[in-house]
């Protein structure tokens, strides 16, 4: 790449760090200490859970309009400034209301952020190397899990050191992608259109953000509660649902050779076994240990083969809000099970869910594949 494509991909694998493996998934991981300091409930937690996926879904339209007709670049900057004050009142939250808050506006950054990436993406790197960028920018998720992990070990018994530290490494993405898209050529404003997305994948990224609500907003808590795992097991295992999530970095290249059809289908299985599977042994490290790899790289990948298919900013907003509006559905519907029925069938529950992703995507005639950019 040139360097001027080297800076941008950098400064947007920062803002997907910060703003999903930071600002959203990060609940997730200090979803146990925030029980015990809040007293909230499974169903409560599932619920703020879900306010947080629903805040992005406001968040994501916004972005949109906001990158048609007004920058690309700008929109970027606010995403990753959302995400430092998100955290940071996370950071400072001295009750459970100013806790919903600071997750709600954690939520919104990540709604803000890909779409504009996106669209810098595609007028900053040559068609040949677009799709690789795409997916290596998308694989920020995964380097913001992995960095979240081990400050579960440093900031042992002090959560809030953690998450001033989330803030700390925010602002730094808003300052880094400020200045990446500067050299860029000029963003050409236009209107929003709604008939650019295909309705197959609207419907399968939303069966596949039900789905994947479960491990994501459950998966350490479920280790700790009923697995019995210390902090350092726990953590180790975030850190490897976060390098795993790194591997779909690659995805841009196997899916230009393979298919968008082809790649989602073992995609979407791989994501059911690995949920269904950490609720079965959730006291084994090796089983929990495998479970985290494989939904890592395979839910990451997924958001890939998204981003691919949709092509532009306006059909990316439209297809990661429909991952979200499923997530909304699926962490309130995944508590509400855990309190009523246990964890293994709600988990089990989720899994089927994901099964039904690659059916979702026949229900109506439009093709999902389409060439990915910068294939060859």
């Amino acid at each position: 790449m040139r360097p001027i494509e080297t800076r941008l991909v950098a400064a947007g694998v920062a803002v997907i760090a910060v703003t999903y493996g930071l600002g959203r998934y990060a609940y997730g991981l200090y979803l146990p200490e925030f029980r015990a300091e809040f007293g909230m409930s499974a169903a409560t937690a599932g619920a703020l859970a879900s306010g947080g996926y629903a805040a992005y879904c406001l968040a994501v339209v916004l972005s949109a309009l906001l990158t048609a007709r007004w920058t690309d670049r700008g929109t970027a900057v606010l995403a990753a400034a959302t995400a430092t004050v998100g955290t940071a009142l996370i950071a400072t939250a001295g009750s459970g209301t100013a806790l919903v808050f600071g997750v709600l506006v954690a939520g919104a950054s990540t709604g803000l952020a890909t779409p504009p990436l996106v669209s810098m993406v595609n007028r900053g790197v040559a068609q040949a190397r677009r799709g690789a960028a795409q997916a290596i920018v998308n694989a920020g998720t995964g380097v913001g899990v992995l960095v979240s992990g081990p400050s579960a070990l440093f900031a042992s018994g002090n959560w809030r050191v953690a998450w001033v530290f989330f803030a700390a490494l925010s602002l730094v993405a808003t300052v880094a992608i400020f200045f990446a898209g500067r050299d860029l050529p000029p963003h050409q404003r236009k209107a929003v259109s709604s008939g650019e997305k295909p309705a197959r994948l609207v419907i399968a990224s939303a069966v596949v953000g039900a789905a994947s609500a479960a491990f994501l907003t459950f998966g350490r808590d479920l280790v700790v509660t009923v697995g019995g795992f210390d902090g350092g097991q726990s953590a180790l295992f975030w850190i490897v649902l976060g390098a795993a999530g790194i591997v779909a970095a690659v995805t841009g290249d196997v899916v230009a050779k393979v298919g968008l059809e082809r790649a989602w289908r073992p995609l979407t299985g791989a994501l059911a076994a690995s949920t269904v599977f950490l609720a079965v042994k959730p006291n084994s490290v090796p089983v929990t240990l495998i479970a985290a790899a494989v939904f890592g790289a395979s839910y990451v990948a997924l958001t890939s083969v998204m981003v691919l298919a949709a092509g532009n900013a306006s059909a990316v907003a439209a297809s990661f809000l429909a991952l979200s509006t499923g997530q909304v559905v699926g962490a309130a519907a995944v508590g509400w099970l855990i309190d009523g029925a246990g964890w293994l069938p709600a988990f089990a529950i989720a899994a089927g869910v994901a099964l039904v992703a690659p059916a979702a995507t026949a229900v109506t005639p439009e093709p999902m594949s389409r060439p990915v950019p910068g294939a060859r």
